[in-house]
């Protein structure tokens, strides 16, 4: 049997409100009465549980689904919401806070209801009226009848009248359907939204160390306001907001870690958030660490094995590329990678992209000079010159960086590379040797500038072949005829 009269469910409020409203209309007495009548285990409604809910329903004539959007599941270490896990503090069912604005226009007691914005811990304030919620005087009561007792209407406080995103949002999502609206939001819970943005905001507001849970209700507000607003603009808008917050630590130390680089946000990310996943807001922490810090493989960071090295610190590029550091460090000055009045301990604080900076350390370490370059490339030191002027023969440092006058060196694997092209082009032999000559001969004999000739030979845009007998830039024959004939043409 259907309860008559109907009494219809205010969309914002909570279940545990509505129940004690209909139990006054039909026994004149609180919510324990009828849930007894109907044979409902107080406690297993109280705490949402889905059986205890779905007996109301039936009862009433509503919809278990539309019962249980009201309903807030209470388990022994945690919570539920619309199938969302949240822990107990983010959104509670008893009626500690109201608005004395909403509650007078309700009209009289058994018409009070209290609504679902108001169990948020983030929401301090009344969006209809832009007041302060009024805390009750029994915190723990089921309802407000129970809660604020005989106690008269608190006086209404105004909030700031600054419209606060995040209220907006929550809002929208509680009590509008559809409320999808952004890829990005839309894809997490509500606590991992709204705890990823007061905890941003917070150390952003009052530094690494913040008690995030000694905040003023006041100080909540604006902490997760300034967070939101960057959380909502995605994943870049969120990096960064860690590079000032990293740029900001306190933390001066060598071996200094992503708790003093991070604080209170590493903290609850590693080891306070656990019960409750807090979304995508970890790997994104756990990406910077990786990309700022010289992260040892092996190591866990956020719970994830790193198993490859993105960075190093100049003392573990020393160990890696077997240069004491010393020597290291006046190296990565000459490469550009230090800025050449940093200290020791600027130096030793600073980080290394392993996949350019290992190769490079690794490349001059093994670099050949420019004396040395001529025999390298079967080559005479005029013909070298000349390359490395026209930029086809590149020194390992750029001709315009520090140390590139004094110490002109070239990468092994640069000229290999050289090598390799020459390598490729095909041997002389009797029949196509007829016509063709030594690169240094034609040149003298008006093929052109030896520069040119050879990058025209290298590209293929000229016949030439390689002298099987020899080695490098010396092994190479053009046809001085086909050139000289090209160049009229032209």
């Amino acid at each position: 049997m259907v309860l008559r009269p109907h009494l219809l469910l205010d969309p914002e409020e909570t279940l545990l409100s509505y129940t004690d409203r209909l139990s006054l209309m039909h026994t004149g007495r609180g919510m324990e009465r009828l849930l007894a009548d109907l044979g409902i285990h107080k406690e297993h409604f109280v705490s949402g549980r889905a059986d205890a809910v779905a007996i109301l329903a039936e009862a009433t004539g509503h919809a278990v689904e539309d019962l249980q959007r009201h309903a807030i599941r209470v388990f022994q270490r945690g919570a539920s919401f619309r199938g969302e896990d949240i822990s107990k503090s983010f959104l509670s069912p008893r009626a500690a806070r109201y608005c004395p604005a909403c509650l007078a226009a309700d009209g009289t007691k058994e018409e009070r209801r209290h609504r679902l914005l108001w169990g948020f811990r983030h929401v301090n304030r009344c969006h209809k009226h832009g007041l302060l919620l009024a805390e009750t005087p029994m915190k723990d009561a089921t309802n407000l009848r129970i809660a604020l007792g005989n106690s008269p209407l608190a006086q209404a406080k105004a909030a700031d009248c600054e419209t606060l995103e995040y209220l907006d949002w929550i809002r929208e999502r509680v009590h509008s359907e559809p409320w999808a609206h952004d890829p990005w939001l839309d894809g997490q819970t509500t606590e991992q939204v709204l705890a990823a943005s007061e905890m941003l905001g917070a150390i952003l507001e009052h530094g690494h160390w913040v008690a995030v849970t000694k905040l003023t209700p006041a100080q909540t507000e604006e902490a997760t306001d300034i967070g939101f607003t960057i959380y909502r603009e995605g994943r870049q808008a969120i990096e960064e907001a860690l590079d000032t917050i990293r740029q900001t630590s306190p933390a001066t130390a060598v071996q200094a870690g992503p708790l003093a680089y991070y604080g209170k946000l590493f903290d609850w990310l590693d080891r306070r958030s656990n019960a409750i996943d807090p979304g995508p807001i970890r790997d994104i922490l756990r990406d910077h660490i990786v990309k700022h810090s010289a992260v040892e493989p092996g190591t866990t960071v956020l719970g994830v094995e790193i198993t490859e090295r993105r960075f190093y610190t100049i003392y573990s590029l020393s160990a890696e590329v077997g240069i004491d550091r010393p020597r290291l460090s006046r190296l990565l000055k000459k490469l550009g990678q230090v800025p050449e009045n940093a200290t020791e301990l600027e130096s030793g604080n600073m980080v290394f992209e392993a996949a350019t900076t290992v190769p490079l350390v690794k490349a001059f370490n093994t670099a050949v000079p420019l004396h040395d370059v001529p025999e390298y490339l079967g080559a005479s030191k005029r013909q070298v010159e000349i390359l490395y002027r026209a930029g086809i023969v590149k020194p390992l440092v750029p001709r315009a960086g520090r140390g590139s006058v004094r110490h002109v060196v070239f990468a092994r694997n640069h000229l290999d590379d050289l090598l390799r092209r020459l390598n490729a082009i095909p041997e002389l032999d009797e029949v196509s040797g007829a016509n063709l000559q030594p690169i240094a001969d034609a040149c003298q004999r008006g093929a052109g500038p030896f520069g040119g000739v050879f990058a025209d030979a290298l590209a293929g845009r000229i016949t030439c072949r390689r002298h099987p007998g020899k080695s490098g830039i010396g092994s190479i024959y053009v046809d001085l005829n086909s050139i000289i004939r090209m160049k009229m043409s032209t």
